[in-house]
């Protein structure tokens, strides 16, 4: 399995789902992400390079939890919404929720 950088932020993508939040972390917690790592994603800015996102799939009735590490910028990408468009991830492994 993939190594975690640890140091390394996870931003939580919930699809409006708050109450999956809690879940959410707890699973990650046992794939060793640390909890202060956590946080919501925002539409306003995007992680950085080397960060990893954490979004529950599909939007509408989740089933598992999709974490990626971004891995560059492309304003072509048009994937993801707010600040999110432009990022490009590389998909690492899926968590069951």
């Amino acid at each position: 399995m993939f190594e975690i950088d640890s140091t390394r932020k996870i931003h939580l993508i919930v699809h409006g789902q708050p109450q999956l939040l809690k879940p959410v972390k707890d699973k990650l917690a046992t794939a060793k992400f640390l909890p202060e790592n956590m946080q919501p994603a925002s539409l306003d800015k995007a992680g950085d390079i080397g960060d990893y996102v954490a979004m529950l799939w599909p939007p509408m009735a989740p089933k598992e939890i999709v974490v990626s590490q971004i891995t560059g910028t492309d304003s072509n990408s048009g994937q993801g919404m707010g600040a999110w468009a432009s990022i490009t991830q590389m998909e690492l492994f899926r968590v069951p929720l």
